[in-house]
């Protein structure tokens, strides 16, 4: 009898190794997700590292977080125009979360990038979706009508029709 449960124990112990353990397989992900990832978790180097790649493939969603990387300094670099370069690449593809971020990049006139003509541009590209910033919208006419501006600032050719929603953190950081 004993030799009998020895021999069973051993079959469904050995038996369990022939079974795929699928806890400890790596799921490929794609740079993209690993960057997502990262960023989600604040390993913002690694996010960076991650995104690159595909924000320079054209990526709108990398580009965008790629921006808000640097327009925030969260790696400890906070650069303005490498902010407006890649939030500009995916604006211009219709992500939603960019344009918003450019509309008050631009409005905001304590930076070196204060542009009211371009913000008036972008919050009309917005204001569909976000009737929230209606006001923002009738401050800058105002000023740019005032100026003699608001005729420029209208024949700004528009980004691309199709608009989406994209992956979108500003939640997470206030607009300024």
């Amino acid at each position: 009898m004993k030799k009998l449960i020895a021999f069973v124990l051993f079959l469904s112990l050995t038996s369990c190794s022939l079974i795929e353990d699928y806890h400890r397989k790596e799921t490929p992900f794609t740079e993209f997700e690993k960057g997502i990832a990262a960023f989600s978790s604040a390993d913002y180097p690694k996010a960076m590292k991650y995104l690159t790649g595909p924000a320079e493939s054209g990526n709108a969603d990398a580009q965008y977080i790629i921006g808000m990387i640097y327009l925030y300094g969260l790696t400890d670099v906070k650069n303005l125009y490498m902010a407006q370069k890649w939030l500009t690449m995916a604006a211009e593809e219709g992500q939603q979360a960019a344009q918003e971020q450019l509309a008050f990049l631009y409005r905001n006139e304590y930076t070196p990038l204060y542009n009211p003509i371009t913000a008036y541009h972008w919050f009309s590209v917005i204001i569909e979706d976000n009737p929230q910033h209606q006001e923002n919208m009738e401050n800058l006419e105002w000023a740019l009508r005032s100026r003699g501006l608001l005729r420029t600032a209208q024949t700004l050719p528009q980004p691309k029709e199709k608009r989406y929603k994209g992956v979108n953190f500003n939640s997470l950081f206030p607009l300024r």
